[in-house]
């Protein structure tokens, strides 16, 4: 049988896989992706119309340089292949004062220098009447936020990787990973594939393609629907930003405003952040139930009352968590030859940029001038 042999493999082409490929076309390599879908496809963590961007990052603050490298990129690319890919529309935060979420996000902007706004309860009233929130909640404004388009971005990425060397294989799908003195043997569905060195940006599937790390990832099944409004200036970009709302004893929810370019009547996004439901990416129950759909109306209803909401579409993604829900970046234990990022927790399309960029270098040259480290292996 023929072997297929490259000098780096980029095993996933979703977010980071899209990106790293990319990286590493750019200097110079002509790396190998292999996506066991097509890119852009809707059955793993990197689609649905639109994500959030952000930089004020209560999740950590060693994110920071990273989201701004990644924001970067983000235009860059819109700007090199004329392709309309980020919005910035600002981002707001809402909860209480004290919560861990507006504390952290003050204590990254304050580190790093970025331009936020706090919003009283009357601020918030005046400005963003949309919302119905406790007479205690206040917000935390980034003007620098927005959203970026996640399926046209990684076509994007992917397209201008093929441009300056990358191959792609698409519908193919790994079976086994073992590394040799020479390098990565991985068995396909489609032939043998020899690499001297891989990049693995599987996602959900990292549990199973990479075993000694599955201890770490938990996959959860996440809900996002989309409603209309009879008046839809409301929920243009103008007039609402991307939001993350903090609520008691419950997971978060956050919201997208309508996306222009999409046809037809247009569409917010409203979503649950971090639902527990554990799940298994091949074998997951893609279908959004009745029930599921009236949970998120009366969400709306509970917190954008004045939009008089309708619900019209409803999908299902998944999480890939880690315990602390920080990602993991590191060389794969008990391989040599093989790096790769997993565990990203609901929160990682906005850093696919520098997280592809990073791999890229650890597999080129062994560190990177970016700022992962804390993001490598650890005690959970």
């Amino acid at each position: 049988m023929l072997v297929m042999r490259v000098e780096v493999a980029v095993l996933g082409v979703g977010g980071v896989g899209a990106f790293a490929l990319r990286a590493l076309a750019r200097r110079g390599v002509k790396p190998l992706g292999i996506e066991q879908f097509v890119p852009g496809h809707d059955l793993g963590s990197s689609h649905g119309g639109t994500r959030v961007y952000r930089h004020a990052y209560f999740e950590h603050p060693d994110y920071v340089p990273m989201l701004l490298h990644s924001s970067a990129a983000f235009g860059e690319l819109q700007e090199t292949l004329d392709r309309p890919l980020i919005v910035r529309c600002g981002t707001l935060l809402l909860g209480r004062k004290d919560s861990e979420v507006l504390t952290g996000a003050r204590r990254a902007a304050e580190e790093h220098n970025l331009m936020v706004r706090d919003l009283n309860a009357g601020e918030l009233r005046a400005r963003y009447p949309q919302f119905d929130l406790p007479a205690d909640f206040m917000g935390l404004l980034e003007p620098g936020g927005g959203f970026v388009r996640p399926e046209a971005t990684i076509k994007a990425a992917v397209e201008d990787a093929c441009q300056h060397g990358a191959v792609l294989r698409t519908r193919t799908s790994v079976q086994n990973i073992q590394e040799d003195h020479q390098g990565v043997h991985l068995t396909t569905d489609r032939g043998e594939i020899h690499c001297k060195r891989l990049i693995v940006c599987a996602g959900a599937w990292s549990k199973k393609l990479l075993p000694q790390i599955s201890t770490k990832l938990q996959v959860t099944r996440q809900l996002q629907a989309w409603f209309t409004t009879p008046n839809p200036a409301p929920i243009q970009p103008e007039q609402m930003p991307t939001w993350f709302l903090v609520r008691d004893g419950e997971p978060a929810l956050f919201g997208i405003p309508a996306d222009p370019l999409l046809p037809g009547a247009p569409t917010a996004k409203i979503a649950i952040h971090g639902r527990t439901e554990k799940a298994d990416p091949d074998n997951l129950t893609r279908t959004v139930s009745p029930d599921e759909r009236k949970q998120f109306q009366a969400l709306a209803k509970r917190w954008l009352p004045r939009l008089a909401a309708t619900v019209t579409e409803a999908k299902v993604c998944m999480y890939t968590m880690t315990p602390d829900e920080n990602f993991l970046v590191d060389r794969a234990p008990g391989m040599e030859h093989t790096w790769f990022a997993a565990g990203l927790s609901g929160h990682g399309f906005k850093l696919t940029p520098a997280l592809g960029q990073v791999l890229s270098d650890l597999a080129l040259d062994g560190t990177s001038d970016l700022p992962a480290e804390f993001l490598k292996l650890r005690e959970m």
